[in-house]
């Protein structure tokens, strides 16, 4: 997975798409429309004189297979529109017209397809094969098309006659050809979207015009020494090679329509090389120029950018790399062995030693003036071992800024015929993992004072062996040990009161057999002393396979006095819940906690009927006015009060009783809660003497 994810990395980057179209449709409809048209009657104005009915190159070929290429087929009925159109507007009859200007459609669209389809050609001209299918396959059948179709229809419409079809039709074939070359790659590289050209560039732009121009003017003005024709086309030639491996795509273009069109200019004026020719010659010469240099031109300006494409490529996948390295928190290396120097350091040394890669270069040795004086010497002779093939695995100090750090180096040498050639290595920092385990052990020196502080003991039971392992840490004169004691299940089950042994054995069994995932019990053991003290054991499977455990770990602890408490504890509560009185517990804001039986008896209420409820539950109206202001006045200053109340039952009757109330504090002396005591005194209620007559509340 990670080498797939290194190769994704460090893959070049996709092409983006081609758009279809920049423009909505109508607008690039009208466009392509257009400019078409408008190119076609430029070039017919322009023709070479007396060359009949053919030009010598037509470049709205051009325009057409370059607007479906990037428009795509939706800009095809534009094309079939502005071909009819210009067939028409040439003066041809209506029937030969239409025929004319559907074969120049029809051949757009097949050399576009053919283009589309087998060829998988890429419209941004990047590789010598997307050249020559542009400028060759596919205007050879779409030219083809369009010059059958168009000299038929010539032919049909009387005006060529039999002899000439054959000569026709390689006129307007190999036309259609040079209008393709000369346009199509022109507009291909300048309407995709590309970065803007620095002025560096535009200079060359300047140059490539200038030379061009001005070699095509040389030759074709030249009429005296006919050996001087090729040396003028030679360096035209070199001119336009040099300006295909200095200058981008865009430029060679420009600098090759330059070209052409000087050309095309001065063969119609019958200038330079194409004076006194048969008009038909001064076609085919012109013809046969474009396409050579077009060809050639454009095809060693694709491979040079093929070139500077896949240099570019491996730059960034280079580039990458290095940035994935220096992302690293290790430091990846190469040492050649000869030169005993760096060729390589990742960007993490200098977070790692504090030396910069520059450093290490220029002195490879840089990194051992940190060492520990400990670890020097050990340090260096392993360092010299891998010079004799030996691979390293080593751990060492530094200091690096007053603070000793961990270093962990492992290398492999790379041994050709024999000998070292080179170390590949890795370096990391290991400064953490030495910390941890130095707090792991300071942490095991803590559960051992620990343990001994707190009376907990370790157990572990093995379940195949049987062994059962107890480890308390007990006090000596050097501080902390741990004291291990290994005894048999059987021998640890004997220890245990027959009161106590099933339920823990039955605890401990259920945990073995998948039964509970927790052990958990409270039993009793002899001491060593001979006395029965409780113990509360805990712990659970560690290890297991089928469903049947196969190693059980825990603590124990001495809850022995716990214990007594408890017992404490319950007789007190046995004894409060048994008292005749009546006694209630309530919380600092007067809420019930807790009641005796007593308590129900008298009242009719139950614990579960008087909780989150107040003593104002049993208040009956009759009270002297003032009893509670005191009351609570009495019991907040943190005494007790003592005092006479009628209180109502839950069946409405009233009784009397003698009432004691006192806070209970916490601890700091807050007060908690307010604890209740009364006597019932309901068989002296008839007594009149005991009853003078009161004031109520």
């Amino acid at each position: 997975m990670a080498q797939i994810m290194l190769k994704r990395l460090l893959a070049p980057p996709a092409a983006a798409p081609l758009p279809a179209a920049r423009l909505p449709l109508l607008p690039g409809l009208l466009l392509v429309f257009a400019a078409y048209l408008a190119v076609a009657q430029l070039t017919m104005a322009i023709g070479t004189a007396g060359h009949g009915l053919f030009v010598p190159f037509w470049p709205p070929a051009g325009i057409a297979l370059a607007a479906l290429v990037l428009g795509g087929g939706r800009l095809w009925p534009a094309v079939l529109l502005a071909t009819l159109g210009s067939a028409l507007i040439s003066g041809f009859a209506p029937l030969t017209g239409l025929l004319m200007g559907a074969g120049n459609a029809l051949g757009a669209w097949a050399g576009y397809r053919l283009l589309r389809g087998p060829l998988q050609f890429d419209p941004r001209l990047g590789r010598p094969q997307d050249v020559l299918h542009l400028c060759f396959s596919a205007p050879v059948l779409g030219g083809a098309i369009s010059a059958s179709l168009g000299v038929g229809a010539l032919s049909l419409g009387g005006s060529l006659e039999p002899a000439q079809l054959l000569p026709a039709w390689r006129g307007w074939w190999v036309g259609d050809l040079a209008g393709t070359q000369l346009l199509a790659p022109l507009l291909l590289a300048w309407l995709q979207p590309r970065e803007g050209l620095d002025h560096g560039r535009w200079r060359h732009l300047a140059v490539a015009a200038v030379v061009a121009a001005a070699l095509s003017s040389l030759w074709f003005f030249s009429e005296r020494a006919p050996e001087s024709f090729a040396y003028a086309g030679l360096l035209l030639l070199l001119t336009l090679i040099w300006i295909a491996f200095s200058c981008e795509l865009r430029l060679v273009t420009l600098a090759l329509a330059t070209t052409a069109l000087t050309a095309a200019v001065f063969a119609a004026l019958g200038t330079g090389p194409f004076a006194n020719i048969e008009p038909q010659l001064v076609q085919v010469k012109l013809q046969v120029l474009i396409a050579s240099l077009t060809a050639v031109t454009l095809a060693l300006a694709a491979a040079n950018r093929q070139r500077r494409s896949a240099e570019e490529d491996r730059n960034r996948a280079e580039e990458r790399l290095e940035q994935v390295l220096d992302s690293l928190d290790d430091v990846i290396w190469t040492l050649e062995a000869e030169e005993r120097r760096f060729s390589f350091v990742s960007g993490a040394t200098q977070r790692l030693s504090g030396h910069s890669a520059a450093e290490l270069y220029a002195n490879a040795m840089r990194w051992a003036d940190d060492l520990h004086p400990a670890d020097r010497e050990a340090t260096l002779a392993a360092f010299e071992r891998q010079f004799a093939g030996e691979a390293a695995d080593q751990e060492f100090r530094i200091i690096r800024d007053g603070e000793v750090r961990w270093l962990r180096v492992r290398s492999h040498p790379v041994v050709v015929a024999e000998r070292v050639v080179r170390i590949h290595g890795i370096t990391q920092d290991v400064t953490s993992l030495h910390r941890a385990m130095d707090r792991l052990a300071a942490s095991e020196e803590r559960l051992r004072r620990a343990l001994g502080a707190s009376e907990v003991g370790v157990w572990d039971w093995a379940v195949e062996t049987g062994n059962l392992q107890f480890v308390l840490a007990v006090a000596d004169g050097n501080g902390y040990r741990l004291a291990e004691r290994s005894v048999g299940l059987a021998a640890g089950e004997a220890s245990l009161p027959p009161e106590d042994r099933a339920r823990a054995m039955q605890a401990l069994l259920d945990c073995r057999d998948g039964r509970s995932l927790r052990f958990r019990c409270e039993y009793r053991t002899h001491t060593r002393h001979g006395h029965w003290r409780w113990f509360r054991g805990e712990g659970q499977v560690v290890d297991s396979a089928d469903g049947q455990a196969r190693h059980l770990a825990g603590t124990f602890r001495d809850i022995h006095e716990r214990k007594q408490v408890e017992a404490e504890l319950e007789k007190l509560s046995m004894a409060v819940e048994q008292n005749p009185s009546v006694v209630f517990i309530t919380d600092a804001q007067g809420r019930f906690e807790y009641c005796n039986q007593a308590f129900s008896e008298v009242t009719g209420y139950g614990l579960e009927d008087i909780l989150e409820q107040t003593p104002r539950l049993l208040k009956s109206g009759l009270n002297e006015v003032g009893t509670y202001a005191d009351l609570w006045r009495t019991i907040n200053a943190g005494k007790t009060w003592r005092g006479r109340l009628l209180n109502r039952r839950r069946d409405g009757s009233i009784y009397v009783c003698l009432q004691a109330i006192a806070p209970i504090r916490d601890a700091n002396g807050r007060i908690t809660h307010f604890v209740s005591i009364s006597q019932d005194l309901s068989e002296l209620q008839e007594s009149p003497d005991l009853w003078p007559p009161r004031r109520r509340s």
